[in-house]
């Protein structure tokens, strides 16, 4: 179970899940989804960046105002509910292959996952945005 951990599947998960449900929350709530798009995915490498030089507990006194009291707020109310999901986290939810050595993928399950993942409205509309981001650096991907 250590290798979960090691390799930070639970993490990216966690990224991922909250990075899509903060940017729907907030479509639901009225906020226009390019608005949702920067205060959820966009803002996650700034967040994730902060985080690493500053720590976790210098972090709200670097960012806006908004965005730490949002951060006591919904605190309160995540921790019990993650603390509640990791005591019910085993092997059979995240996947008994990988502990046991076989990292085989079904690559025709993982184009489908990818391409959900490419379809959720927040990276629609993060496209679209990016492409207007002309002085954005491109992230090299796969040895290109």
């Amino acid at each position: 179970e250590q290798e979960y951990f090691d390799n930070a599947v639970l993490m990216v998960a966690m990224i991922k899940a909250g990075v899509e449900l903060a940017f729907d929350a907030m479509v639901e709530a009225g906020m226009k989804p390019e608005s949702a798009y920067y205060e959820s995915l966009h803002e996650t490498p700034l967040i994730a960046n902060t985080i690493a030089r500053r720590k976790l507990y210098e972090m709200n006194k670097v960012i806006s105002d908004t965005a730490e009291y949002g951060c006591y707020l919904y605190t309160q109310a995540c921790v019990p509910l993650l603390e509640d999901f990791m005591k019910t986290v085993d092997t059979s939810i995240i996947g008994k292959k990988y502990n046991k050595g076989d990292n085989g993928v079904d690559n025709q399950k993982l184009l489908q996952v990818n391409d959900a993942i490419a379809s959720h409205p927040v990276e629609i509309v993060g496209r679209t945005l990016r492409s207007h981001m002309g002085a954005m650096k491109k992230i090299s991907v796969g040895g290109q």
